[in-house]
């Protein structure tokens, strides 16, 4: 086992916290309803969420994919260690708040230069991302305990309420919410059968994109999410498998020291005042980590992306 803990702790936390933000408002009144049509479905989704109906989010989800998701939840909730757990989300959510606080000084450091970045569209996504900090620390995933007892459907109606308020608030850097493509939304069938179906999807500021949909148990969902979604829970199940009493108590005392290196290096970012001491104090720590980030993101946007000099 390979760290297990540590990387199942993680990718929960940001997973959990990408849920909640795409997620929705003031659910007033009925949540719509599910057509039976590929196309119908998708504008059904876009419709509730402009409407403050987060929720059509799990309604729209198949029943098995929704049993799937407690049942992870719930298993993990038991496995996990409450002080770990607990620990590593108030860290994330510190960490959020310092690293938006200190991005001007961080922005303008050698070490976030080199990686060659694009500073703008990482200053944003500090700014978002704080954003819904607030509510994150005061919702039930804040802790291990909640997160076991969270319904999913009300924590979108609820909680997730919120998030839609927030990121509809949100201007991108043209000056655009990003909910602002939903007003013109156009979804054409070009094929359709029995259970798969290709659909092209456009709006005013995004090119016309095919995105193939898969029918399951009734309802549908994006061929890819249907494709993957065996495999994705198995392997969450068989990560889960690993954790045991005796293995988590074998890798807290690390995991805890480890926790608390990352509180002091979160602290001592938040202590800086140039990026001239980022480059000194932090700059040779983060500089391989955040390079990585850079490229990846970078691949997922489609952004061309400076190659790394290598050392001598």
């Amino acid at each position: 086992m390979k760290n297990t803990v540590i990387r199942l702790v993680t990718v929960s936390l940001v997973l959990v916290a990408a849920l909640g933000c795409a997620r929705n408002a003031d659910s007033n009144g009925t949540a719509p309803t599910i057509p039976d049509s590929p196309d119908g479905a998708v504008v059904a989704v876009a419709e509730a969420i402009q409407n403050n109906h987060a929720e059509i989010l799990w309604t729209a989800l198949p029943e098995s994919y929704q049993q799937d998701i407690t049942e992870i939840t719930r298993a993990f909730s038991e496995k996990m260690d409450p002080a770990v757990y607990d620990r590593a989300f108030a860290i994330v959510m510190r960490a959020i708040e310092v690293l938006d606080d200190r991005k001007d000084i961080i922005l303008a450091s050698e070490t976030l230069k080199s990686t060659g970045a694009d500073t703008d569209d990482i200053r944003t996504g500090l700014s978002n991302a704080l954003v819904f900090t607030d509510t994150l620390k005061a919702s039930e995933i804040a802790t291990v305990a909640g997160l076991g007892s969270v319904d999913w459907e009300q924590f979108l109606a609820t909680t997730g309420n919120e998030f839609i308020k927030q990121a509809a608030a949100i201007e991108s850097q043209e000056g655009k919410s990003p909910f602002k493509s939903l007003d013109s939304l156009k979804v054409e069938t070009i094929d359709v059968s029995e259970d798969r179906a290709m659909l092209r999807i456009s709006s005013d500021d995004h090119e016309p994109e095919d995105v193939e949909m898969a029918k399951v148990e009734g309802r549908w969902i994006p061929a890819d999410l249907a494709d993957d979604w065996d495999r994705s829970i198995e392997e969450a199940r068989q990560n889960l498998a690993e954790i045991t009493p005796e293995t988590m108590s074998a890798q807290k005392t690390q995991i805890m020291m480890f926790f608390g290196m990352a509180d002091g290096l979160i602290e001592q970012i938040a202590s800086l005042q140039t990026p001239e001491e980022f480059d000194a104090a932090i700059g040779p720590m983060l500089a391989p980590l955040m390079g990585g980030m850079s490229m990846d993101m970078g691949e997922e946007e489609g952004w061309e992306m400076e190659e790394e000099p290598e050392e001598e």
